[in-house]
């Protein structure tokens, strides 16, 4: 099939520096036909993106969140596939077009993605894999990361459930139960069906529970193995501090909403740990991070439960 085909929709927080690179790119991507810019911020985002030359601006200085804003973008756009993008995402040059052919080929699958990786860095961001589970957080919360990546210990996690964590690129095109939200191309059907983001997530874990309920409604997922993106990860946040808080609200709040009670106990007791090691010996810090990544997440899942 030829012709533009992609609704590619950027939600914006005091990133004005950011969405030159970013919509640079989306313009000159032959497969994308228009691009909306969702101003959450206040550095005049919105005024940077109608410069730039984005066909829809559309301001919420109020930030009611990541998820809210997608949906608010998608929703007036008319083409079959829309390109979820972040802010601090470049994508790459033949990205699209290979997400189209996957797409095109399978009508059950739901969305797709590739390899994602910081330009600055050149490492991998763990932007497909397994759905994110107890493990997961425990090596997050005890900072196992850069030991991960130390060579025997690599190959001997690949073996385990948290090998996306480690090995990020696929040697071939791969079926996986989660998608980061980071750039990926979405079948608008699909993301219509399942009535898009849900907007109790301000910022993180939405994507993880976007890709549940795609999969628990009959759609597949797909990781690519070529280059998709460069992304500067968390370009938008204040600090690595805030960002890591935020990630874990966002994070508990999916794994309140879904797991049962081990995977639950287990998250909550990794959360508290790693509320007090990002409290780096700070009583105030260590209060801020527990009521945002234990006790709220508590307080919701008493509020699910109900």
């Amino acid at each position: 099939m030829t012709g533009a085909r992609v609704d590619a929709v950027v939600v914006a927080y005091r990133s004005a520096d950011l969405l030159p690179g970013c919509l640079a790119a989306l313009r000159s991507d032959p497969d994308i036909d228009t691009i909306t810019v969702i101003d959450h911020g206040d550095d005049r985002c919105g005024l940077v993106a109608m410069d730039l030359g984005a066909d829809r601006v559309l301001a919420d200085p109020s930030n009611p969140g990541f998820g809210a804003g997608q949906n608010r973008g998608v929703g007036p756009g008319g083409n079959p596939y829309v390109l979820l993008c972040n802010p601090d995402a470049r994508i790459h040059a033949d990205a699209v077009a290979r997400g189209l052919s996957a797409l095109d080929a399978d009508p059950g699958l739901a969305a797709v993605q590739g390899v994602i990786s910081d330009p600055d860095t050149g490492s991998v961001d763990r932007s497909a894999g397994d759905e994110l589970g107890p493990i997961h957080l425990w090596g997050r919360a005890l900072g196992l990361r850069r030991v991960a990546t130390w060579g025997p210990i690599t190959r001997l996690l690949r073996h385990t459930p948290i090998a996306d964590s480690v090995h990020r690129i696929p040697g071939h095109a791969t079926e996986v139960e989660s998608l980061a939200a980071t750039a990926p191309l979405i079948r608008r059907r699909a993301f219509e069906e399942v009535g898009g983001f849900d907007t109790s997530y301000f910022l993180y874990g939405e994507d993880l529970d976007l890709c549940r309920r795609l999969r628990d409604a009959g759609w597949r997922l797909l990781a690519l193995p070529g280059r998709w993106a460069d992304h500067h990860e968390g370009a938008s946040s204040p600090d690595t501090a805030s960002r890591e808080r935020v990630w874990w609200g966002g994070t508990m709040r999916f794994a309140a909403q879904w797991w049962g009670r081990p995977g639950w106990f287990a998250a909550v007791v990794a959360a508290a740990v790693a509320a007090v090691r990002h409290g780096h010996g700070s009583p105030a810090t260590t209060r801020v991070n527990w009521r945002s990544m234990v006790s709220e997440p508590v307080a919701a899942r008493r509020l699910l439960n109900r």
